[in-house]
């Protein structure tokens, strides 16, 4: 399971995702990340366009 809370995350994720499956290419892959990640192969449980948030608290 691969875990990315923001689009950076995501991008880093995509790209480990990427050379997993380049090494073995039957490995099943899940997390939680968004569509860089979804694009790479893994199995989104939870995209986090939905966590996303920007401001002041």
């Amino acid at each position: 399971m691969i875990v990315a809370g923001e689009a950076s995350g995501d991008l880093h994720g995509a790209d480990l995702a990427r050379e997993l499956l380049e090494l073995d290419s039957g490995l099943t892959l899940s997390g939680i990340g968004g569509v860089e990640m979804a694009a790479a192969g893994v199995k989104i449980h939870y995209d986090i366009s939905r966590l996303a948030v920007m401001g002041i608290i």
